[in-house]
């Protein structure tokens, strides 16, 4: 098993990081590896649903995305399959007593050490999760300042 964990902070209020993160249709803005992303079974974000999330690269594969906690505006976690691999990962958004929205997400990558096109996916969600959270963050600073 592996764990990861990363942080980021946005001017955004609480309630407007919250709506930029679950706004699914948004994600490939925040990085370039998705194709198709749908609701398979139940509410976006109600606890039991299920997105499927079509990953174009390094390698094409469409991962299984449950969702196993959501308290909107507050936290997320959702178990993903595909390629073998498990990875249950938590989002927590709290507010900052001087204004805006910290975000930081934790998980576990089971099991570890596995080879995605020649890296592991310990590097691959690494990489994934700091560009994604980067631009996300970068997106709610942009909103806030225009007022959204």
């Amino acid at each position: 098993m592996h764990t990861f964990e990363y942080a980021v902070t946005t001017k955004a209020t609480p309630a407007l990081t919250w709506e930029v993160y679950t706004n699914w249709k948004m994600w490939h803005t925040f990085a370039n590896i998705y194709g198709r992303l749908h609701w398979q079974h139940g509410e976006p974000w109600s606890i039991g649903s299920r997105m499927e999330i079509e990953i174009l690269k390094p390698v094409k594969v469409v991962v299984d995305h449950l969702i196993v906690n959501c308290r909107p505006g507050r936290d997320l976690g959702w178990i993903d399959r595909a390629l073998g691999i498990t990875l249950h990962q938590w989002v927590e958004f709290e507010e900052h007593s001087t204004g805006g929205t910290r975000v930081r997400t934790w998980g576990e990558i089971k099991p570890a050490r596995v080879a995605v096109a020649g890296r592991t996916a310990e590097y691959l969600v690494g990489v994934f999760t700091e560009t994604w959270y980067e631009n996300f963050r970068s997106m709610c600073d942009e909103f806030a300042e225009v007022g959204v």
